[in-house]
């Protein structure tokens, strides 16, 4: 039998385009075959008991399992009432503090000035795994490596494409779209950049399982694989956005439909590559399940030796989506991944010809609150104290207000007004904006004479283009 390699979606920025997927050989050496096997039930644990098998890989999402199985095992299991399909397990290859020319592109220091960073937003990277980094936070992460328990980059691919996310904006190197994001390194390729298909489908597993909002895949394969959409459509289901690379094998004149697997699956969002003039990118693959595109022409991030280089591929505008994608669900937090995807395909910049197209899909995405075709709003976080729980008559009550926006940011020129209770029901007010570091203070004089009690304080907060915010408290007075 023959194993399909994949081919990933990267280019160095000054090598030429790479040859189309060519077979490889998948046989081992001791006259055993690596296979994905998917079972009919729902049962997750591998039923099969076979003298010689290795189980590679047990999925936590799809009833499925990676093996390795003398040859003379295949027929039986192709034959297996209990097994819904085999198929031989492929190999997968990458797709091969400035700021990036894709940064300003896609309008981004637009969203990072309304608060929008990415901030709680989980992002997996399933590719060659992501080296420590001074200018990167791995969250954490796991390794589906067969020669390594480590998720650290071996080749330089992963590193990459995580900073193209979530570099950190700090005075160093450059900085990542979504610089507040959560990236977690799935290393599932090999420091030669290749891996195994079932190593990439427990990628994706294992970011189901510990609840990714977003899946980085930048790369791919022309061949289609079954329990490849299956894990992929799972995570779909899940309200995981899969952002995945459109492919490399794009032709001169833009002719053919040549998107790349699991781009090319309706479940995952299929990302083309742009240059700096908002031209397609030659090597982009074009067709009519092209989502979106980004920057992907000579893009500068983080380099797995510590450093920072170009790259160029459709691996390099994938995570601009992804980024992108982790600004807009902080932007629009009430909306769904279905929602979300959406919003992403609508704001944009039309590219090519008028409306979606086998090129650009439907354009070149932008970042939430850059111009788009309505902006996102934040609502605004108050809060409101008193300098002490208790006063005595005759003392000065010192109220603080604070506003912030979704981001834990301080709000100025917020305008807020304070409304004090008095015991009787009869209320006393006082308007006013914040300063720089979003707070103000109020302060209420009292008497001999005035009312005994609670006293309950409300603050209320305003701002154009934000939703208002407000607090309580409460004090006595005695």
């Amino acid at each position: 039998m023959k194993k399909k390699k994949l081919c990933s979606t990267v280019l160095a920025s000054l090598l030429v385009l790479s040859s189309a997927p060519q077979l490889a050989d998948a046989s081992s050496d001791n006259g055993k075959e690596r296979v994905i096997v998917v079972f009919k039930d729902s049962a997750k644990k591998n039923p099969l008991s076979i003298q010689g098998m290795e189980v590679r890989q047990q999925y936590a999402n799809i009833p499925a399992a990676a093996l390795e199985v003398p040859k003379s095992a295949l027929n039986g299991l192709k034959n297996n009432p209990n097994i819904a399909h085999v198929e031989v397990d492929q190999t997968v290859q990458i797709e091969n503090q400035t700021r990036d020319w894709g940064i300003p592109k896609l309008k981004a220091p637009s969203a990072w000035q309304s608060g929008f960073t990415g901030k709680g937003v989980k992002i997996s990277v399933v590719d060659t795994g992501i080296s420590a980094h001074p200018d990167l936070t791995i969250s954490g992460g796991a390794s589906f490596s067969s020669v390594t328990s480590s998720y650290a980059d071996d080749n330089g691919h992963g590193t990459h494409v995580a900073g193209i996310i979530a570099a950190r904006n700090n005075s160093i190197g450059t900085v990542g779209i979504a610089h507040e994001a959560s990236i977690y390194a799935v290393k599932a390729l090999e420091a030669n950049g290749s891996g195994s298909l079932s190593s990439i489908i427990a990628g994706i597993d294992w970011s189901i399982s510990n609840q990714m909002d977003i899946i980085n895949l930048s790369l791919g394969t022309t061949s289609h694989s079954s329990t490849l959409q299956q894990v992929v459509d799972r995570a779909n289901n899940a309200g995981i956005l899969v952002v995945a690379a459109a492919g490399n094998n794009g032709r001169a004149d833009g002719s053919g439909d040549l998107v790349n697997y699991p781009a090319r699956y309706s479940s995952a969002i299929a990302v083309a590559a742009t240059d700096i003039n908002d031209n397609r990118a030659s090597f982009s693959a074009t067709g009519s399940t092209v989502e979106v595109a980004a920057p992907g022409v000579n893009i500068n991030s983080t380099l797995y030796n510590g450093g920072y280089g170009p790259l160029s591929g459709t691996s390099m505008a994938t995570p601009y989506v992804a980024g992108n994608l982790a600004l807009m669900k902080q932007a629009y937090p009430s909306l769904s991944a279905s929602q979300l995807r959406t919003r992403l395909s609508q704001d944009v910049i039309d590219l090519g010809p008028t409306g979606r197209d086998t090129w650009f899909g439907n354009g070149l995405v932008q970042a939430p609150g850059s111009g788009g075709t309505s902006q996102p709003v934040q609502a605004l976080s108050t809060t409101v104290t008193t300098s002490k729980a208790t006063y005595n008559a005759g003392e000065q009550v010192s109220i603080s207000s604070t506003v912030r926006n979704a981001n834990g940011q301080a709000v100025a020129n917020a305008d807020v007004r304070v409304t004090v209770t008095q015991p009787n029901g009869s209320t006393l007010t006082g308007t006013g904006k914040t300063a720089s570091n979003g707070s103000i203070t109020f302060t209420l004089s009292t008497t001999s004479s005035s009312q005994k009690g609670t006293y309950q304080v409300k603050s209320d907060a305003t701002l154009s283009g934000y939703t208002a915010g407000s607090a309580t408290t409460s004090f006595q007075l005695r």
